[in-house]
Order: C-alpha cells, then structure tokens, then sequence
C-alpha cells in the first residue's frame, strides 16, 4: 500500500479532509520539488501532479485560508493557480 493517496479521487478525498494547521502543513509539503519529484519517481503523471496541487490551492479558499506564498523550496505559485483557474482568492 502507498504511503500516499494514489487516484485523482483519492487525493481529492485526502485533501478536502484537511483543514486549518493541517490543511496548511500538508499543502506546504506537497509543494515542493522534493515532493512533487517523489510523486514522478512513484509513477504519478506530471497531470495528477497538477491536480494535486490545484486541489490543495482551491481547499485554501474553502477553508478560508490564504494560499502560502514566498514558502522556501516551493513548487509552484499557489495564489498563481488560483488566478488562472479564475477562482477568487477569498472564500
């Protein structure tokens, strides 16, 4: 069993699970090059990766949050998703 949710449903289910600290923490490490290369390593597409972080982006703004920004060695510019997914940044 991984260690880590697999399908886009999965993840979809693991990350609307999280919230507040949690949500915050989880999203943090999962935006990273180490992270995200793991996932590559593991046989995640370079598209699922997509859609995590994405996930992880929207769950901010459902759960009131602001999306972490500047955070060393992240990945991608979640506030930048947000904008290009046309979703407002505030709940």
């Amino acid at each position: 069993m991984s260690e880590y949710p697999v399908t886009r449903e999965e993840w979809r289910q693991y990350i609307e699970g999280l919230s507040g600290e949690e949500l915050r923490n989880k999203a943090i490490a999962a935006n990273t090059l180490t992270f995200v290369t793991g996932l590559l390593e593991e046989g995640i597409s370079s598209d699922d990766v997509s859609f995590i972080l994405m996930a992880f982006a929207v769950r901010f703004v459902a759960d009131g949050q602001a999306v972490p920004q500047g955070m060393p060695g992240e990945y991608c510019n979640m506030a930048a998703v947000l904008r290009a997914l046309n979703v407002p940044m505030q709940a």
